[in-house]
């Protein structure tokens, strides 16, 4: 009986970590909310949607495949009242082991609460370019 019930909590610590691992087992994007920059008129977003499924935490996706997606965004700002379209869509295509930082570009007078989502800065994921990509492409 003993025998059987490690048997089973062996089994069930293997699929347990094959599912956390499924994440991070193929070449993956990440979108996350970029920084706040005034001088260049750009702040904080929060992350609404990913491809209609709302994300587990709104500063940053989990991994996402490669590939074309659509990023639902909102923002809303201290200095003046967001109202107009406080929600925005942008389409991204997704390159592999990258990071994408999106920030809320506004206009510089901050009253007219008109704002655009940006992509402020796309950099690499070196754990996963490590692991999926070599000198030459990829796996």
């Amino acid at each position: 009986m003993k025998r059987i019930r490690a048997t089973v909590a062996l089994v069930a610590a293997m699929i347990a970590a094959s599912a956390w691992a499924g994440l991070y087992d193929q070449p993956y994007a990440l979108v996350e909310s970029g920084d706040r920059k005034p001088a260049q008129q750009e702040d904080v977003i929060g992350l609404s949607r990913i491809d209609g499924k709302s994300p587990r935490n709104p500063r940053r996706s989990d991994p996402l495949p490669p590939g074309r997606h659509s990023i639902q965004v909102h923002y809303s700002s201290a200095r003046a009242a967001v109202i107009v379209d406080d929600l925005q869509t942008i389409e991204l295509e997704l390159e592999p082991c990258k990071r994408y930082r999106i920030a809320a570009k506004y206009e510089a007078d901050y009253v007219s609460g008109k704002w655009a989502p940006v992509v402020q800065k796309v950099e690499d994921i070196g754990e996963c370019k490590r692991k999926f990509m070599s000198a030459t492409g990829t796996k």
